[in-house]
């Protein structure tokens, strides 16, 4: 019989951010899934190189990062969608303009074009190293996806719509996107590349980057640790992330 696939958000979904730690209960609900013949696959906005050890530790052999613009599944890339050097170049040049440094990320690394003191705090909020200050990085790597560290992005984004997406964190600046990119789009991708078509496709998240891709899902799972806005795009909306909240889901929609 076909199963479902079955998609997870890292950071406020599979990860406890302020604590890096994953729910006992996560984990199990993890493996029972995979016992029951699901297909797993994680879809975050970090790079591929910032899912770290705990996360490939789990039973994934899919992964849709940087918000769906890099695709690596049973070990071999299937899709990439870079942003052009060219718009890369102004997007620097008007970030910097307003004193702004901003963070780009290959597959493999990430760099600063430019060290200040709101981009430091930035990093205090989340359980990722602060990456050093490589400002040619998209002269050397495909750049997929861009960090801005401000509130104040409206006017760039603006500026930038016809080539870029900014989509909000959840308190703090944006993640920074080719115009067609996003987790949705990531996840057509994937299906489209599957030789066997899942039965449904179902995604667990929490943050706005997460929206288009419950949206897109036929069962979209909502957080409870989510804001009212992410929760009202959902089909579900579970428990918090430390109230065992995907176990929770998992029961309540017959996932095992």
């Amino acid at each position: 019989m076909t199963k479902d696939l079955i998609l997870f958000d890292i950071d406020g979904t599979l990860l406890q951010s302020e604590k890096n730690t994953i729910p006992i209960s996560t984990i199990e609900a993890l493996q029972k899934l995979k016992e029951a013949g699901h297909e797993l696959a994680i879809a975050t906005g970090r790079a591929l190189f910032l899912v770290d050890e705990q996360i490939r530790s789990l039973p994934f052999e899919t992964f849709v990062t940087a918000n769906g613009q890099h695709i690596l599944h049973q070990g071999q890339v299937i899709y990439e969608n870079a942003i052009s050097k060219e718009v890369i170049e102004r997007l620097i040049e008007k970030s910097h303009a307003r004193n702004q440094g901003i963070g780009l990320l290959s597959a493999t690394r990430s760099g600063l074009t430019k060290y200040t003191d709101e981009l430091a705090k930035s990093f205090d909020r989340v359980s990722i190293p602060i990456p050093d200050v490589i400002d040619d990085l998209h002269h050397q790597d495909a750049i997929l996806q861009a960090w801005y560290f401000s509130e104040d992005f409206e006017q760039l984004s603006d500026e930038f719509k016809e080539d870029l997406r900014f989509v909000p964190w959840i308190d703090f600046g944006a993640d920074i996107v080719p115009l067609n990119g996003s987790k949705a789009e990531g996840i057509r991708q994937l299906v489209s590349h599957l030789k066997q078509k899942p039965r449904r496709v179902i995604a667990f998240g929490d943050g706005y980057n997460d929206i288009e891709m419950l949206q897109l899902a036929d069962i979209g799972v909502a957080m409870g640790n989510a804001s009212e806005e992410v929760k009202a795009h959902a089909d579900f909306v579970t428990k918090r992330i430390d109230e065992d909240g995907i176990f929770y889901a998992c029961e309540q929609l017959g996932l095992f």
